[in-house]
């Protein structure tokens, strides 16, 4: 074995511990990088240097630079992504509906409806009375209004939420895009034998990211790119990726392909609880509460019409409420303009209240499937409250599952700074040993010149 080959296995140990020293320096300055995978430098020797029938060692190299990931802890967290941020995204949506019933307070519509019956119960005590002819008048305008205004309110609901679509879509499409340009740059990094780790760090993170927005499907082929699916429908891969749109037709809003040719069927992520609570929790609770409305409307018409008002002459057949408009309980136009014509006898004669105790009871009578409205109106809001608890419980288990699973990640993945540092001493070390080695092989090399 020669002096030259000593020099050599001195040198591959130099540069081999300088990269060994460069990667454990690249994971020290990214020890807080939560998108950062700890490297690990795995050494190889070099090949050998054959001779007769001997072989000689000729030294050390980096025969690799790993990157330390678990992909089942990775799938994981994409799963669990989808489900916390549908549920989160649900129960914020649905928590903004709820606060417009105003339940339980004195502006709540339960209250408000037990008032309107309320002014018919003291306008039996004196039918005659334009006060409380009015009262009643004021009363069914305040139930009106909050009506109209819950009604309102989801449909302007409903327009936030196609706008907060549309911006989730354009955060997917963005993301989509920023994914395909990796996936390039990982192929040809592949295709030349580089090393793309951080490349690989890049792609990852985004995959999680768009997990958040959206259900997704994701295949990594032998050169690390990235085949995604949203909803079952391809996304991107390594030569192609395309742009997503929100449709709005008839049955609601839907994620589609740019053309508006295909769906996505999205089951989790941000996006799947925007489309959610507008194509059928908005839909189901307007139609309650229109249901509730119209069974409130024919009742009162119903009994108001048998009765007699106290005009000049007297009327009967007048209908109190005109109709449903845009969600608005209209009151007849005779009645706001003149109270008197309040239906109040049920014989004609002045002072018969049998009209009015008819519609106070209304309050406790049974007249839609066997419940009374307060019953049918606490079914809707115990309804959206029960709804609200389980998507809370539903984000509550998925974030701690999250919680758990980005524990593991870190440990397995992050930077120990103990770790690393006795790494830098180890390859400090290393290297120093090969210097003194090229040292001692230039003091043996001198020692010969000298004898020649």
């Amino acid at each position: 074995m020669s002096l030259n080959s000593i020099f050599g296995i001195a040198k591959s140990s130099l540069f081999a511990h300088q990269q060994a020293l460069s990667i454990t320096s690249q994971n020290l300055a990214n020890a807080n990088n939560p998108t950062y995978t700890r490297q690990v430098v795995l050494f190889g020797a070099t090949p050998p240097d054959h001779r007769a029938v001997f072989s000689f060692g000729t030294g050390v190299e980096v025969q690799d630079v790993l990157r330390i990931r678990n992909q089942v802890t990775d799938t994981q967290i994409r799963a669990n992504n989808q489900n916390f941020y549908d549920a989160n995204k649900r129960s914020t949506m649905l928590k903004q509906i709820e606060s417009m019933f105003s339940e339980p307070s004195e502006y709540g519509l339960s209250n408000l409806m037990t008032s309107f019956f309320n002014s018919w119960d003291e306008l039996a005590v004196d039918p005659l009375s334009s006060a409380l002819r009015t009262d009643v008048i004021h009363s069914a305008q305040t139930l009106s209004e909050k009506i109209g205004s819950i009604h309102k309110g989801m449909n302007q609901t409903k327009i936030d939420i196609e706008k907060d679509a549309e911006n989730v879509v354009s955060i997917i499409n963005n993301t989509v895009e920023q994914i395909h340009l990796v996936n390039k740059q990982l192929y040809e990094a592949s295709t030349v034998g580089h090393y793309a780790n951080d490349l690989l760090d890049k792609r990852d993170a985004l995959l999680e990211d768009l997990s958040k927005y959206a259900s997704i499907n994701v295949h990594i082929d032998e050169n690390n790119v990235a085949n995604v699916s949203i909803g079952g429908m391809f996304a991107t891969d390594g030569l192609h990726h395309i742009k997503f749109d929100i449709m709005k037709n008839s049955n609601g809003l839907s994620l589609t392909n740019e053309e508006h040719s295909a769906s996505a069927s999205l089951v989790g992520g941000e996006l799947n609880g925007l489309l959610e609570v507008y194509n059928n929790e908005i839909p189901d609770q307007l139609a309650q509460l229109e249901t509730l409305t119209i069974t409130l409307m024919d009742n009162v018409n119903a009994i108001h019409e048998k009765g007699y008002s106290i005009t000049d002459p007297a009327r009967t057949g007048v209908k109190f409420f005109s109709g449903i408009e845009k969600g608005v309980l209209k009151i007849n136009e005779e009645i706001l303009k003149d109270p008197y014509n309040i239906a109040v006898s049920s014989d004609g004669k002045n002072g018969n209240n049998d009209i009015a105790l008819l519609l106070a009871a209304l309050k406790d009578s049974e007249i839609e499937n066997g419940r009374t409205l307060s019953q049918s109106y606490s079914d809707i809001v115990s309804g959206i409250a029960n709804e609200i608890n389980l998507q809370d419980q539903n984000a509550q288990s998925y974030g701690l599952v999250l919680d758990q699973l980005n524990i593991q990640k870190t440990e397995y993945s992050g930077v120990s700074t103990d770790e690393e540092m006795i790494n830098v001493m180890q390859f400090q070390r290393s290297y120093d040993a090969a210097a003194k080695l090229i040292n001692v092989a230039d003091d043996l090399l001198e020692t010969i010149i000298g004898l020649v």
